[in-house]
């Protein structure tokens, strides 16, 4: 949906409760009272929820990503269509200025979009063939910064470990058309900070975000030998940086893509809030051939029940 499709569809503060409150009554909404999910009515005079059976009142903020939040509803909605709308991210400060509200505002409300995209894209595992790889991020540690000199390479305080996945597939050699296909066709990705690169916290990592019958491609980092406990094959090769593209090829182009958005649009990011803006990168990446509208996909995603 563009901007003008957007702007007919929803173009004042009523319109978009109305197709809130829908939102919310097509998903379900749980009662605190009954501890369950109940039939509830919509009241628009008082913008409020009633259920059913015990005849509770909530807002209609209430249990979703806008709960106790100020911004109403219009904006809400024009924020999380910036954010799912275009390929690249936004800066909080861009967003302020176009949504003519204060960046500590808007600023917040991003993180919250960017926790629920992580959460959702934590329901679902990576299968087939996975290339896997580590990145280091470009990220700030204020406290460490203030407490310790400055230090350079791997040790860096301004380095972040990201461990990355990719679902990646052989092409066969008559489906290629072009001198520029990578020999390998992509699927779903994702992107991990972590605390270090140890075998521990790779297995721990990787079981949670791919399948145990999942074959991995991977170089021959030592953190990487023990995860054939958690899945069912795993490749290493000792790969020279040249070669690096022909063996890894969607892993480093996804890393690449991803620290040119750290970098290009938000300039400085802080290790604290790095998961956050991969989670954004990542959500757009997984849904860039679906047939949906991001933007419904992201309030769905918004009042679904885990934010309860």
């Amino acid at each position: 949906m563009n901007l003008l499709k957007f702007i007919r569809k929803f173009p004042s503060e009523k319109i978009c409760l109305e197709s809130f409150a829908k939102y919310r009554l097509e998903r379900g909404i749980s009662c605190k009272k009954c501890e369950s999910k109940t039939e509830h009515w919509w009241n628009l005079s008082d913008k409020k929820f009633q259920c059913k059976v015990c005849k509770s009142k909530k807002s209609y903020k209430s249990g979703t990503l806008m709960q106790n939040s100020k911004i109403g509803i219009q904006v809400w909605f024009m924020l999380i269509h910036l954010m799912t709308s275009i390929k690249k991210s936004m800066s909080a400060l861009e967003v302020s200025r176009q949504l003519d509200t204060r960046y500590d505002t808007i600023w917040y409300a991003m993180h919250k979009i960017r926790c629920a995209m992580g959460k959702r894209d934590a329901q679902y595992k990576l299968d087939g063939t996975v290339e896997l790889d580590d990145a280091f991020f470009v990220a700030v540690d204020l406290e460490r910064d203030k407490d310790e000199p400055l230090k350079r390479g791997r040790g860096s305080q301004r380095t972040a470990k990201v461990m990355v996945m990719v679902e990646s597939e052989k092409v066969a050699k008559k489906d290629i058309k072009s001198k520029h296909n990578k020999g390998r066709k992509m699927g779903f990705v994702k992107m991990v900070v972590m605390e270090d690169l140890s075998a521990p916290e790779i297995n721990y990592e990787a079981e949670q975000a791919l399948k145990p019958s999942v074959s991995v491609i991977a170089d021959d980092w030592k953190g990487y030998r023990g995860l054939d406990q958690v899945i069912a094959k795993v490749k290493q090769t000792v790969t020279p940086p040249e070669k690096a593209m022909e063996h890894l090829p969607w892993v480093h182009t996804v890393i690449s893509n991803a620290k040119k958005m750290t970098l290009g649009v938000h300039h400085s990011v802080s290790k604290q809030y790095l998961q956050n803006y991969l989670n954004e990168f990542v959500w757009k990446i997984n849904r860039r051939n679906f047939a949906s509208d991001p933007f419904e996909r992201a309030v769905c995603m918004a009042v679904d029940s885990y934010w309860n």
